[in-house]
């Protein structure tokens, strides 16, 4: 599920607002780029400030993409080689670029707002934010409100953690997907993490 920076406004509780987009579809299996006679594929290349795994073209040969630390992959993170004709053979979708990573912050003190990238549209595809909330006062806790939440069912999700330990297993205390509006969450400890990701595929409207 592209990139604004995030907007952060200390005067309310901290709430996540929902992006209002309208439904984007990728079709991956659209032949999008051209191929040589035979049985190969033209060399697809890498992306900037990215990485490409696999070096067969041949038909029915993947490679995969992926980018470097501080960029987020906009598009497929895996093309195929697929026949066209009889004498032609393309990738199944263009090569994918590596796009800066603008969105989540580190936020401190009382009150506040977090908004999904690109608000007020649609939040981008492979996007991975993450936000770490923390109370000045050690003694507090950190209350998470929502005001909407519509992310892409199993397949889109913002997950709550307890802590400043981003991706802390032991300390998860919500995966949420979905379009139910989740309850009031409230932290264990000063401090909170958020991390939103999106797949390469069918967007939703936010959270």
């Amino acid at each position: 599920m592209l990139l604004n920076q995030p907007r952060i406004d200390l005067k309310n509780d901290f709430n996540i607002q929902r992006l209002r987009a309208s439904l984007i579809l990728l079709i991956n299996n659209t032949i999008s780029q051209s191929g040589l006679a035979g049985d190969v594929c033209p060399d697809p290349g890498v992306p900037e400030y990215g990485k490409r795994m696999g070096s067969s073209f041949q038909i029915g040969s993947s490679v995969q993409f992926s980018c470097d630390d501080s960029y987020v992959l906009q598009g497929s993170k895996s093309i195929t080689c697929q026949r066209v004709t009889d004498t032609l053979a393309a990738w199944s979708d263009h090569r994918p670029i590596c796009r800066t990573r603008t969105c989540g912050s580190n936020l401190r003190g009382p009150k506040g707002v977090i908004t999904s990238p690109n608000y007020p549209v649609q939040y981008e595809n492979n996007a991975h934010c993450v936000w770490v909330i923390t109370a000045m006062d050690s003694g507090k806790v950190i209350k998470l409100s929502f005001e909407e939440f519509d992310l892409e069912r199993g397949y889109d999700t913002l997950t709550v953690g307890d802590g400043g330990k981003i991706g802390d297993t032991r300390r998860v205390l919500y995966v949420l997907t979905g379009s139910s509006v989740p309850d009031l969450i409230v932290s264990l400890s000063n401090q909170m993490w958020l991390h939103l990701q999106s797949d390469d595929t069918i967007g939703s409207a936010g959270v």
